[in-house]
């Protein structure tokens, strides 16, 4: 073939070449583009795009590919989704091939990381025809018009893990003395009142603190008839009382001739503490006889039993029942603890005379961050404990200073070994509100958090479901949030503030109660003016745009 034929050849194909895509181009109106749903939604921090393309016959090109990439165009900026790459008859590489002669579609998916800026903005398809070496442009095509980011609105309002200083403002100390009895006897032996418990009791009495109650509880060994046996245990309660108020009233026990702290109560036959001590005894068939006192509820046919297992039965006679035959002096007292008052003034003049759950109470007590401040610093430094730096990392977060806060949490895990779920948590909600939600949820699945700080996330990940059975009942912001995007458009946030309002205006237009939305956005208008524009642009009401009343509300 002579050089020139070659030449001519390559013109030829050029030329054919050009024809297809200029004839793609000329006809590329003809091509649909649907999205799903026609107006881009923001859930679980992305906006995703769902978009069916159809061509019609003798559109596309048998050797043509066409890469199409949607692009959300904003102020300042612009955002590509993937690419996908569309083939012709007779061309490779792509992933849907669409036919000449009978023309064809593709469906595509995928989504971006949603910013504030995108609400705001226009998806256009770009397009890129080839065939060999030759390209050409298609479109662009417009085929959206904002993003409704209404998921976005979420308060975050965690609970901050801080509340971990221990401290409590009542304490309740006890002490408590058994005394055992002879078979049906309630009079109190000799060797009972000098024994090692009676002690302990005696010197806890004598510690002086103030009295919370004194109680009595009396028992009796299932043998014998039950009457019998409540009989002997009202008896072993009473003699016991006495004893306790006699002995109390020589020690001058505070409170111990105020009749209304003592607490009576004689539990009769003890089958509680005897199914306790045969499971761990060395008893043979032990089994056998729990068995049997679960199973046969007449007491008085179950002692029989009981009873009928002789050889068992002197091995519970001797390791078991005497264990029974008790009654139990119980002495219960309030801790003395410092006045709020005393331990502020400690806190900031002596700190180190405040243990470290006091220390950290004291910070409490003040609304002042540099006293917060400087008593979890002394915390550190006088305790080394964990919680100091942990707290203010608290501080920062309350004020949306995370990058601080991260340092601080960073701070309190070197002064422990084992990753405190204080830590977990707090370490959590920075990276939910940092929108990296993968790893805010394997923190807060660590750390056991809240069920409100989850139901928060669960909103951020587009878990609307999960997030209402939390909020199910409840009518605060969050609440009528996660309801709202669960698909309840009668949600009703009765919070009576400005974004309240706003999400109330939303959930009206959703229900198509266009005169209750313009009474809330008036409401939120009025409480925080910027609203205004907000409501201009936001998409959730777009049905408005046209009502005088809305018009006249945005001027």
């Amino acid at each position: 073939m002579g050089t020139s034929k070659i030449f001519y050849i390559l013109i030829a194909a050029a030329i054919m070449s050009s024809c297809g895509l200029d004839k793609m181009a000329n006809k590329y109106d003809n091509v649909s583009f649907t999205t799903t749903p026609p107006t881009l939604q923001a859930h679980g921090g992305k906006v995703g795009v769902s978009l069916d393309a159809s061509f019609p016959e003798k559109y596309f090109a048998k050797k043509a590919t066409v890469d199409f990439t949607p692009v959300l165009v904003y102020q300042g900026g612009e955002t590509a989704f993937k690419t996908i790459r569309v083939q012709g008859d007779d061309a490779t590489g792509g992933e849907a091939t669409i036919f000449n002669l009978t023309g064809g579609s593709f469906k595509y998916q995928d989504a971006i990381i949603y910013t504030d800026e995108m609400m705001n903005s226009t998806l256009e398809l770009r397009a890129t025809a080839r065939i060999k070496d030759k390209e050409k442009v298609l479109g662009p095509v417009n085929i959206a018009n904002g993003v409704i980011a209404t998921s976005t609105r979420v308060h975050e309002n965690e609970d901050l893990a801080n509340n971990n200083h221990g401290y409590e403002r009542e304490t309740i100390l006890e002490e408590s003395a058994t005394i055992y009895f002879l078979v049906n006897q309630s009079n109190i032996r000799t060797t009972e009142k000098s024994d090692s418990d009676i002690k302990a009791l005696r010197a806890f009495a004598k510690k002086g603190h103030k009295t919370h109650s004194i109680e009595v509880i009396s028992y009796a060994s299932p043998e014998g008839s039950v009457n019998m046996n409540d009989n002997v245990s009202e008896r072993r309660m009473k003699s016991t009382l006495n004893y306790t108020k006699r002995l109390l009233r020589s020690l001058k026990v505070d409170g111990a001739r105020n009749n209304d702290l003592y607490i009576e109560n004689s539990v009769g036959e003890d089958w509680e503490g005897f199914e306790t001590l045969v499971k761990g005894s060395d008893i043979k068939d032990k089994r056998r006889i729990n068995k049997i006192v679960n199973s046969i509820e007449d007491v008085e046919v179950r002692e029989q039993q009981i009873r009928d297992l002789a050889e068992i039965y002197d091995a519970l006679e001797d390791n078991v029942l005497p264990q029974l035959r008790k009654a139990t002096i119980i002495i219960r007292s309030y801790e003395p603890k410092r006045t709020d008052e005393e331990i502020a003034a400690l806190s900031t003049t002596n700190p180190e005379e405040l243990n470290v759950k006091e220390l950290l109470f004291s910070a409490t007590l003040t609304n002042d961050e540099i006293t917060q401040t400087t008593i979890y610093n002394k915390a550190v430094e006088l305790h080394n404990d964990w919680r100091g730096y942990n707290n203010i990392a608290c501080m920062y977060l309350a004020k949306g200073e995370l990058d601080q806060a991260a340092i601080f949490l960073e701070k309190a895990e070197n002064l422990q070994t084992e990753k405190k779920h204080d830590i977990l948590t707090n370490q959590g909600i920075i990276f939910s509100r940092k929108g990296q939600l993968g790893k805010a949820q394997k923190l807060f699945d660590q750390a056991n958090t809240t069920e409100k700080n989850q139901a928060i996330l669960d909103i951020k990940q587009g878990e609307y479901s999960k997030a209402s059975r939390f909020f199910k009942n409840k009518k605060s912001y969050n609440a009528a949030l996660a309801q709202l995007l669960n698909g309840k458009n009668s949600a009703n946030c009765n919070e009576n503030t400005a974004d309240c309002y706003y999400l109330n205006a939303i959930a009206n237009t959703r229900s198509g109660d266009n005169e209750s939305a313009i009474k809330n956005l008036t409401k939120a208008i009025k409480e925080n003016p910027s609203y205004k524009l907000e409501a201009v642009k936001d998409l959730e009401f777009i049905n408005l745009r046209t009502n005088n009343s809305f018009i006249a509300l945005t001027k």
